[in-house]
């Protein structure tokens, strides 16, 4: 990490943004398939009803969920857990993608990030955020940086003290100056709003 820190100092802003931001340390998730799955759960809900409803679907299920089991599931048991008929359809969307291969969770090691996205944005319900948000949090990618993302660049305006909130292409170029490192950027900027 010492070196990453060391190469995002070089922009003096983002170097005050780190002496006086603690992030958390990212951590792999190996369990693509569930973490997807939470990904769409959560998905405009709080934080709260999300976890109750998520409870619930797994209640539906004697071991973890996979791709068959959730294919078999039906609509009637997902709707009595609390998903709503979209977030169903995105569901069986997932599983349907894994079972027919179009997401191919054993190759993630030896795929750009660009043919990840491509992969699950495929699945009803994943856009190129959810995606994105895949790649930081779930892989662990080190340059990954989403330009849609309010946050970011609420976070990119204020601390570089620009009149207005950059748009999503002015903020993906505005970016490029903390390659390779944009995930860690982006986790410093977004701690930042909290401080």
């Amino acid at each position: 990490m010492k070196g990453i820190i060391k190469s995002l100092k070089r922009d003096k802003v983002m170097k005050k943004i780190i002496e006086n931001t603690e992030i958390s340390e990212l951590k792999p998730k190996k369990d693509y398939f569930n973490t997807l799955i939470q990904s769409i759960m959560y998905q405009q809900l709080n934080g709260k009803a999300a976890e109750s409803i998520y409870n619930k679907f797994l209640l539906l299920f004697k071991e973890k969920p996979t791709p068959k089991l959730l294919s078999k599931v039906s609509q009637e048991d997902l709707a009595s857990a609390g998903v709503s008929r979209q977030k169903r359809s995105y569901l069986y969307s997932l599983a349907g993608k894994f079972l027919d291969k179009t997401i191919k969770p054993g190759q993630f090691n030896d795929q750009t990030d660009e043919e990840i996205i491509d992969e699950l944005t495929q699945v009803k319900g994943i856009g190129k955020w959810s995606a994105q948000m895949f790649l930081m949090f779930t892989l662990n990618r080190m340059d990954v940086f989403a330009p849609d993302d309010l946050g970011l660049r609420k976070a990119i305006m204020i601390n570089y003290k620009m009149s207005e909130m950059p748009k999503p292409k002015q903020a993906e170029e505005f970016a490029k100056k903390w390659a390779p490192y944009r995930t860690i950027a982006s986790l410093y900027l977004w701690k930042s709003l909290l401080n």
